[in-house]
């Protein structure tokens, strides 16, 4: 395959690129499939000739850093010539690729901590550019896990408190080492406006928002004092988005391929299961089935699983509810006849049953050439967890079909999981199917997912509207 030239950048792409050289520190937002991967590279090529930068890490989910970046610095004839290590898989081959010293260096983000370790000091970190790929994974902004676990000389195991560092800690601590540092993302705050702190925090360290999560919640949050729960205060999310947004970009994004289309698939639970899941829900505690929900917060994922077909008893052992969604699914992999389905599945569960009924499908985590095969048309089943191929993986050379066996709390796997197929190189329309049981907590999810991802999209626009690029390649 022939290498693509420079000129082969979007317009979109350029003006990612220039926002990396002509800036320290940015939140690049661009949507899915816009290209950023290979428009951080070349801005990365740039940097590194005019020595402006002599070290690069990029951090980011795991197969995202084994696959995607490697194969793009070997799509691109200007980049192609980049040094690089991957530094994921067993300790030796972590410790391996650091002994590379290559130009640039990627890691997977679970990394960080043994990373820090194997540094030792602070003043011995050697990247001075970091790039982090779906920076809405540092949201957190916890620098220490509340809890470590130390084995002592005797064998016994205690439990200290302050933790061990995480991987934003790891990030924090290196700051003052690093002179540029880029966050790229097409969902800057999935769950909420308080999203955005750890991530604005690892460009100003603190400047913005406030030097700790502390004193940014008290500024702009009330937090309910018998749950806990924190709201945003009246004009604060406005306020927030004023106050840091001068190192945040929205990058317009032309339309490449069609948008996908929806299709939610909605099934009927038997009047008996139906029955069920409202005592379940009512009572918390499922007489038939032997499963209790221990509070508001577990009911909501019981009543999740229950809509998928089962539930986890307390041992750890599988009540089987129903089967409405299996047949359900059996019906749409039917319907494509013999077109590959992208299959995400909720619970562990979820996965042994549908393999049950199809043990021809391929895990996506375990097979180490699932993504290639897939491209290739060798796949036609290919099952995966929302969280194992959201961010950045290219599946879009392989189907056009997206089938949710479960839905997710989380809107920023749900819009990274749905922009695998309908990416540049897709030829056709992409299909999304929502198996959905009517009348259960799929429902909520869905509404949820909705009104969360309008809240992002809000914040999004109003960024762009700061600035009127004019793109002229299509």
């Amino acid at each position: 395959m022939s290498l693509r030239p420079r000129s082969m950048l979007r317009d979109q792409q350029e003006l990612i690129v220039g926002e990396i050289l002509n800036h320290d520190a940015r939140l690049i937002i661009s949507k899915m499939g816009s290209g950023k991967t290979g428009a951080t590279l070349t801005a990365i090529r740039e940097l590194l000739d005019s020595f402006t930068v002599r070290r690069v890490l990029i951090i980011g989910p795991k197969l995202v850093a084994q696959e995607t970046w490697p194969e793009e610095i070997g799509t691109w004839a200007h980049t192609n010539c980049l040094s690089f290590a991957v530094c994921v898989g067993t300790e030796a081959e972590r410790k391996a690729a650091l002994n590379k010293r290559a130009e640039i260096t990627i890691v997977n983000k679970d990394v960080l901590p043994w990373l820090a370790k194997q540094i030792g000091r602070v003043e011995n970190w050697p990247w001075d550019c970091v790039i982090v790929d779906e920076s809405s994974m540092f949201k957190a902004g916890k620098k220490r896990t509340t809890r470590s676990r130390v084995k002592g000389k005797d064998g016994t195991v205690r439990v200290r408190k302050g933790g061990n560092m995480t991987r934003f800690g790891v990030l924090a601590a290196a700051r003052r080492r690093i002179s540029r540092i880029y966050l790229l993302t097409g969902t800057p705050r999935p769950h909420g406006i308080d999203d955005l702190w750890g991530q604005i925090y690892l460009l100003d360290q603190g400047e913005r928002l406030g030097k700790t999560q502390t004193a940014f919640y008290t500024r702009w949050f009330d937090e309910n004092k018998y749950t806990r729960q924190k709201t945003p205060k009246p004009g604060a999310e406005t306020e927030i988005v004023a106050s840091a947004q001068d190192l945040m970009v929205t990058i317009p994004t032309p339309q490449l391929v069609p948008d996908p289309v929806y299709v939610p698939i909605r099934v009927k639970l038997t009047p008996k299961v139906r029955k069920d899941y409202l005592d379940f829900e009512r009572h918390m505690y499922s007489e038939p089935h032997d499963v209790e929900a221990v509070s508001r917060g577990v009911l909501a994922n019981k009543l999740m699983q229950f809509a998928n077909g089962s539930m986890y008893r307390e041992d750890g052992s599988v009540a089987e509810v129903h089967t409405e969604k299996l047949d359900a699914l059996d019906e749409l992999i039917e319907r494509a006849a013999g077109d590959p389905v992208l299959i995400f599945y909720g619970f562990k569960f979820d996965l042994e049953a549908i393999r049950k009924r199809h043990p021809d499908a391929v895990v996506l985590n375990e097979s180490k050439t699932a993504v290639p095969d897939w491209n290739a048309g060798k796949i036609k089943k290919l099952i995966a967890h929302p969280a194992s191929c959201a961010h950045g993986l290219n599946l879009q050379y392989g189907g056009h079909i997206i089938i949710w066996f479960g839905l997710t709390f989380s809107l920023e796997l749900y819009l990274q999981a749905n922009a695998r197929l309908p990416r540049p190189g897709q030829k056709d329309i992409v299909a999304i199917y929502q198996i959905i049981a009517e009348g259960t907590y799929d429902e909520i999810a869905l509404e949820n997912l909705a009104r969360e991802g309008a809240s992002q999209e809000r914040m999004i626009q109003s960024l762009l509207k700061r600035r009127r690029y004019v793109l002229s390649k299509v």
